[in-house]
Parts: C-alpha cells; structure tokens; sequence
C-alpha cells in the first residue's frame, strides 16, 4: 500500500512538471524600413510672362531695364542640396524670323533668407545681386555652397531681373545697338526654363 501511495506521489509530481518542459513563449520579427526620397520643387511664383515693348528710338538705342517690370520670381523647395539652371529656346516670330537672345540678359538677386556665399552661389558668385549673363546660354544660375541650400521656398527664394539692349548687355554680348541690327518689326517669344536639380 505505502508504495501504491509513492508511486501516486510520483504521477502526480511528474504530471505537474510536464507543462514546464513545454514551449512558455514565443517571438518572431517585425522589419521597419524609413524610406527617405528626394524632393525638390520649383516654382515661378511671379512674372512668369515678361513682355519688353520696344516702341521709342531712345528704347532702339539704349536699351530697356526696369527692376520690376522685367522680374521674374521663383523659390526652391528641396529636402537635398540642389542647383538651378537656366535655358532658353530661339527668340521667334510668327513668320520664321530670328532675333539673337545675347540681346537680353539677366541678374540674379536674393530674395529669400538664405545668402550667397553662405549657402549658394549666383552664377557662380558669392554676391547679390549676381553678375550679369546672357540669355542666349545655357548657366547654372543657383549652387549650393558652404552651410548648403536644401530647406523650404521661404529660403531659396529668387528675382531674376532681365534687360534688353543695355549697354550692360551689349558689353558682354559684343552686340550692336538694337537700332543697329534691323530688327523686323514683329513679336518674338522665347520660353526660359528653370530646372532644379540634385547636386551631384
């Protein structure tokens, strides 16, 4: 009898240990994955249509410059460190007629927080307002520099003052007068792109 009473006490204790030899826990994983991506947004925000009206002999001589009249703006939105460049198409009219664009050229001014030499250049430059270009040739008017310019519109923001004829355009254009060159009257249209760009 006392060993059918150890040999019970015996079933009971092993019954009682076999749930500890089973599986209590478990795990398995979760991936997480950030993906960051580039973004970069360009935007004229003001004189997306610039008109020049040459109309008076002084204007055929000397040229037309105005700091607003022929201002375009634009900003940069960029989660990277990007650079602007700037082409145009043939100046044309309606009936085939070419006028050369190295009449018309530019500068470009800072219009928003951040500053050339600290965190771009301006056609290459660390001034504002940048050195005068021509229209006529493809440039990369913005790089950044130094701090960088990745950042929002409220910092990389830009005026680009354009001229035609000036004595200033035609000094780095090696152009005559406007008067000089027997322009053919007509309307002649241009499309001026800004592509911006990651940095390499």
């Amino acid at each position: 009898m006392k060993l059918n009473k150890l040999f019970a006490c015996s079933l009971i204790a092993l019954a009682g240990a076999l749930p500890a030899i089973g599986q209590t826990t478990d795990s398995d994983n979760i991936n997480v994955t950030a993906v960051f991506k580039t973004v970069i947004d360009l935007n004229v925000t003001s004189g997306a249509n610039i008109t020049f009206t040459v109309q008076t002999l002084d204007q055929y001589t000397n040229g037309l410059s105005d700091p607003t009249a022929y201002q375009s703006t634009f900003d940069v939105s960029s989660s990277v460190n990007f650079q602007v460049s700037l082409s145009a198409t043939n100046f044309t009219d309606a009936n085939g007629n070419t006028l050369n664009a190295n009449n018309f050229g530019y500068t470009l001014t800072d219009a928003g927080t951040y500053t050339a030499g600290t965190n771009h250049l301006l056609l290459g430059g660390s001034a504002s307002p940048s050195p005068m270009a021509l229209l006529g040739t493809t440039s990369t008017i913005v790089a950044a520099t130094g701090s960088g310019n990745a950042g929002p519109a409220s910092a990389n923001a830009y005026d680009i003052d354009f001229e035609l004829g000036t004595a200033n355009v035609r000094a780095l254009s090696g152009l005559p007068t406007l008067l000089a060159q027997n322009i053919a009257p007509s309307t002649y249209t241009s499309v001026v792109t800004l592509t911006a760009s990651a940095m390499p």
